[in-house]
């Protein structure tokens, strides 16, 4: 038996992703089930999720406060710094 539901979903994201999803033939529901399918069968979102590490957390921090942080003016100035 089916049921029909609705979701709310960003708009921007709803149109990209159908049309990814109507060059695999697929229409919006189809996707979704396809989805809701592999997370019954696996028991686990299909793709990986996860939080920022501690390391990146405190590089971004670094970038806000500028610390610890190089600035190049270019591209080649960079390439030039780490010898590529």
């Amino acid at each position: 038996m089916k049921i029909q539901t609705s979701v709310r979903v960003e708009d921007s994201f709803y149109r990209e992703a159908k049309t990814v999803f109507s060059q695999f033939g697929f229409s919006f529901g189809d996707a979704v089930n396809i989805f809701i399918a592999k997370v019954a069968m696996e028991k686990k979102i299909p793709f990986d999720l996860s939080l920022p590490s501690k390391e990146l957390e405190m590089r971004d921090e670094n970038i806000d406060n500028k610390k610890n942080t190089e600035i190049y003016e270019t591209a080649n100035a960079l390439f030039n710094e780490l010898g590529i």
